[in-house]
């Protein structure tokens, strides 16, 4: 068979790596359109797969991004109706609208639901099949396929990933000595209209507290602040996953990061207009006890947390249990994905009348 990529992200990247690959050796022929967007394109040369580049992040303006959204429908369809696809796989708006507009079905998966605004509904009504973790409580009729994990398990699941300890020596980080991962959002992508996670004063107070017990670095989507270089985080974006799962603990405003140190067992402290509202990150929470989510007004909150969690001298092995729990109860979803499209089954999908399986 033949899959179409659609890939605007890193996220997506990490997300469909593993499914490109064991595609290409199962002998399926795939193709992948990517977007500039921060080290999505260093992430495809690193991983050695070719591509094609098709539009660029920034556009804070709904009409900008509508624009751009535009301009990628038309190159899709472009590439598509010269590969000749089976199925285009995406987590984008572009690759269903593009789906829909050749008759081609679409894979459309996302984590967020309807939570995501404009996104979803951009994307939704296109898509021909839309594929969730089983932890999202919306339904979207006979279309919507579920499945017992999460997206940060397609690539971080021990299956596909194990931590590589030379990154520490590599950070300049002793053993044994505490270091502490930051990652901060801009919040211009089309799901984060109107949303914020921590402020100037914020990243002050949290990052002079974190200083006084370990190493920090940042990892910062966008344009990176002058006032914080020195604790830019220094090896290729490849290596951040390794960090991550070494790291005392992960403070920040990305609910994607959050969830992949969850996965890692890395515990996490989350702070955004997004807390409370997304499945995924609640189930996490409740569930595995591996994170806490709090909203922008409650930084006193999530400062007292730190304070206990700073003070924990075994804080990862109290939390070991619930680690363990989610990689018992939680797929590989990239190998059920990959099974998902090689069994033709968003073919099947697309057939009138055709109901998909939950499961």
């Amino acid at each position: 068979m033949k899959v179409l990529f659609d890939v605007v992200h890193p996220a997506h990247v990490h997300f469909f790596k593993h499914v490109i690959r064991s595609l290409q050796e199962r002998g399926h022929a795939t193709r992948i359109v990517a977007r500039e967007k921060d080290v999505t394109t260093t992430l495809l040369d690193r991983l050695g797969f070719p591509y094609e580049t098709v539009g660029q992040s920034g556009k804070k303006s709904y009409f900008a991004q509508a624009a751009e959204l535009l301009t990628r429908d038309y190159a899709l369809a472009r590439i598509a109706r010269d590969f000749r696809p089976d199925v285009i796989a995406t987590r984008n708006p572009a690759g269903a609208q593009a789906g829909r507009l050749l008759g081609i079905p679409a894979v459309f998966d996302t984590d967020n639901g309807a939570t995501a605004g404009i996104h979803f509904w951009s994307a939704a009504p296109f898509a021909h099949v839309i594929t969730t973790p089983a932890c999202l409580p919306e339904s979207y009729g006979h279309k919507h396929v579920k499945y017992p994990g999460y997206k940060q398990t397609a690539y971080l699941h021990p299956n596909h990933f194990t931590p590589d300890p030379s990154v520490l020596p590599a950070l300049g980080v002793s053993p044994g000595e505490r270091f502490f991962l930051v990652r901060l959002v801009d919040m211009v992508a089309s799901h984060d209209g109107g949303e914020s996670g921590f402020t100037p004063d914020a990243k002050r107070t949290l990052l002079s507290r974190l200083r006084q017990h370990g190493r920090v670095f940042i990892t910062h989507e966008g344009l990176f602040p002058k006032e914080l270089e020195e604790l830019r985080f220094p090896l290729p974006p490849d290596k951040l996953h390794d960090a991550l799962a070494f790291a005392d603990l992960l403070i920040g405003d990305s609910a994607t990061m959050a969830a992949e140190a969850a996965v890692l067992g890395t515990p996490n402290l989350h702070l955004s207009t997004w807390a409370g509202r997304l499945a995924l990150l609640g189930e996490i929470e409740q569930r595995y006890g591996l994170m806490y989510q709090y909203k922008t007004t409650q930084l006193p909150e999530l400062m007292s947390q730190l304070e206990i969690w700073l003070a924990e001298a075994k804080l990862r092995e109290s939390l070991a249990e619930g680690h363990r729990r989610l990689l018992a109860e939680n797929v590989d979803v990239a190998e059920w994905f990959t099974r998902y499209l090689e069994a033709g089954a968003p073919l099947a999908s697309f057939s009138p009348g055709n109901t998909s399986s939950r499961g």
